[in-house]
């Protein structure tokens, strides 16, 4: 299942290619099943698609981003006018699937991008396909508890600058 690039840079451009968005409150369990639902027909359409479950508002609000896409390349579709920089308008491209989360708490550039599988194997087995991006989407939920664990610590530990000024001043009087 391939795509043209013109196609391809007409979509981003015009941000013309099928999402759809859960919204997940904090502390609520994160629903895959729902979200993978939710792809699913996106997905059947053999077109860039989109299909997110936004965490506490999302990372636009400081929250988590759990992202399911069909796509060429391995960048999220925002990232448009980078993808038009590598997509060459008179070639065909397979259509992949890739899971990204966006968390302050799961990297340094708070991306993390993965290849799933290539379009026709999600449709010819989804639920095999569902179950792997189950696992890597709890794999990246570990590492973002983790970090947030770390950070907390990390604050509870270090006295701030402004803590450390209002020790030595009080010293002093």
């Amino acid at each position: 299942m391939s795509i043209n690039g013109q196609a391809i840079i007409d979509q981003i451009e015009e941000q013309n290619y099928v999402q759809e968005t859960l919204a997940v409150k904090d502390g609520q369990s994160i629903d895959l099943d729902a979200l993978f639902s939710a792809f699913l027909p996106l997905a059947q359409k053999e077109n860039l698609a989109m299909a997110k479950a936004d965490i506490d508002g999302g990372i636009e609000e400081g929250g988590t981003t759990f992202s399911l896409e069909v796509n060429v390349i391995n960048l999220p579709l925002r990232y448009a006018n980078q993808e038009k920089k590598l997509v060459y308008t008179d070639q065909d491209y397979d259509l992949q699937v890739y899971t990204i989360v966006d968390s302050p708490n799961v990297s340094k550039s708070r991306l993390k991008i993965a290849k799933l599988s290539s379009l026709a194997a999600l449709l010819d087995d989804s639920d095999g396909v569902f179950a792997k991006a189950a696992a890597w989407f709890d794999d990246q939920l570990q590492v973002i508890m983790e970090n947030q664990q770390q950070a907390e610590q990390e604050d509870v530990e270090e006295p701030t600058k402004a803590d450390e000024a209002d020790a030595k001043g009080a010293s002093k009087k």
